[in-house]
């Protein structure tokens, strides 16, 4: 019995240790533009997450809204840059001053959806 709980919990043991890297293999934010709580004295003419691995494009995106909750209008959709696959970029309009909120959505190649958000604002 004790041979038969010896094998199970290295079993356990082994598939937590190959699992553990998969785990830490999902898309996350390495460089945000603007950053995090950033204060601008000038309005971005986009916002540019670059993630620790490729984005899947149809699956991907970013929200712009203002500090109360609504959508930024005249926004077109984000997209993945064609020559580096871990950049996500959405183009903005002229943006008045206030309060930001960047809400974003990364699928990685592994198929494992990851969202976050953060604020910024502009003098």
């Amino acid at each position: 019995m004790q041979r038969l709980q010896s094998l199970v919990l290295s079993v356990v043991l082994g598939a937590a240790t190959l699992a553990s890297p998969l785990a830490m293999a999902h898309a996350t934010i390495q460089v945000s533009e603007p950053a995090a709580n950033a204060q601008l004295d000038k309005a971005p003419a986009a916002i540019a997450l670059t993630f620790n691995e490729e984005v899947e494009p149809a699956f991907s995106s970013i929200v712009l809204q203002d500090a109360t909750g609504k959508a930024v209008p005249d926004i077109g959709k984000a997209a993945v840059d064609a020559t580096n696959k871990r950049l996500l970029k959405l183009d903005l309009p002229a943006l008045k001053s206030g309060g930001y909120i960047v809400r974003w959505v990364a699928v990685g190649p592994d198929g494992h959806r990851r969202n976050g958000q953060y604020n910024f604002s502009v003098k």
